[in-house]
């Protein structure tokens, strides 16, 4: 083997190295993403449901769950934090009793409203930056990006 493929294949290693630890800092990140708002501490899986119920606009529990790919139980679990802490007011469907819809409460689309603000500035950043490139980069980026979901989604398939 020559040294310029020898050098090729490490350069690809690093590479491969450098993607695989982004997506275990995006992973950690995620999972330890707290978000205070005026004395309301929300967790990554509380801001998940919120973020989905406020651009879904899907309030059936069960539809929640198969739409998020989560058990009934664990959305109502979320939902009862949410509850719990005045973000959400949950009603039963009066025409078929074993189903419950969730709605924002005033503080709950306050709350919305600033993670929302929060995840278009930072969405900003990244814009920002994705402009400077060329047309040709941001091809590159969207067909590796699309790889990757593949292989993820593969991965996930096979478990």
């Amino acid at each position: 083997m020559c040294l310029v493929t020898k050098i090729n294949m490490v350069q690809d290693k690093v590479l491969v190295e450098k993607i695989l630890e982004i997506l275990n800092k995006v992973a950690f990140l995620d999972r330890r993403r707290i978000i205070i708002y005026d004395d309301i501490k929300l967790y990554p899986s509380e801001i998940h449901l919120l973020l989905f119920l406020h651009y879904v606009q899907d309030k059936n529990i069960t539809n929640i769950a198969h739409k998020m790919g989560l058990t009934k139980g664990a959305i109502s679990q979320t939902l009862s934090r949410l509850y719990n802490k005045g973000i959400i007011k949950k009603e039963t469907d009066p025409h078929k009793k074993n189903e419950l819809h969730a709605h924002f409460t005033t503080k709950g689309q306050k709350l919305a409203k600033h993670i929302i603000e929060v995840k278009n500035s930072i969405e900003s950043k990244y814009l920002t930056y994705i402009k400077t490139l060329s047309e040709r980069d941001k091809k590159t980026i969207s067909d590796f990006l699309d790889k990757m979901v593949s292989i993820l989604h593969n991965k996930h398939q096979l478990s």
